[in-house]
């Protein structure tokens, strides 16, 4: 018997049911990241293996607002300042949440390829900005492979705080912000990949 090769199919989610079925995948499935909480822009789809499509999602994809302040590597990839990031922080989104509900081979570089192809204009159609880089953190023992695969650069790590003190800060004030500094620890350091999907004329 031959094995058919699985074609990986994304839906943008718009619905509340859809929106449920992805916390459940994430709650359920995300191997170091268990939670579905999200700050500022967020768009997800739903994976669906053409076979089973549309009964059953395996997984989700999605991507949210950049990270606020930026580690150093983000601004040398960039080349920018910490103050000229700030004017082109809506051009680029954050790959917050990829998780499966069982592997598939070669799954993910279809996936993450579709996802270069609709992330665009979903993001342009919701928000009205250009998406031209997506960025994404690895932690929890993996090595970023299913990206690596898909041509993303490893272009540092982050500086690594206590597991309770790693949240984002964006929307903090500036007081607010000196409250809640900690010094970096090295603890739970991520792996930064960067990829950049701007359209060359």
């Amino acid at each position: 018997m031959v094995n058919r090769k699985s074609y990986m199919i994304l839906i943008e989610v718009k619905t509340k049911e859809q929106k449920g079925i992805v916390k459940n995948i994430i709650v359920n499935h995300h191997s170091y990241v268990a939670s579905n909480a999200s700050v500022g822009r967020r768009i997800d789809w739903l994976i669906y293996e053409d076979a089973d499509f549309p009964q059953y999602p395996i997984g989700m994809i999605g991507i949210g607002s950049s990270v606020y302040p930026p580690p150093k590597d983000i601004l040398n990839e960039l080349g920018v300042s910490k103050e000229e990031y700030k004017s082109i922080f809506n051009s680029i989104g954050n790959n917050w949440r990829f998780c499966m509900t069982k592997r598939i081979p070669n799954a993910g570089t279809q996936i993450l390829k579709q996802l270069r192809l609709l992330a665009p204009n979903a993001w342009k159609q919701k928000y009205g900005d250009d998406l031209k880089w997506l960025i994404t953190f690895v932690a929890g023992g993996n090595n970023g492979a299913v990206y690596l695969a898909d041509n993303w650069k490893i272009v540092g790590k982050t500086a690594g705080l206590p597991k309770h003190k790693s949240s984002s800060m964006k929307w903090n004030t500036g007081e607010e912000l000196k409250e809640l500094f900690v010094k970096p620890t090295g603890e739970n350091q991520k792996i930064i990949l960067f990829k950049n999907i701007e359209k060359k004329i």
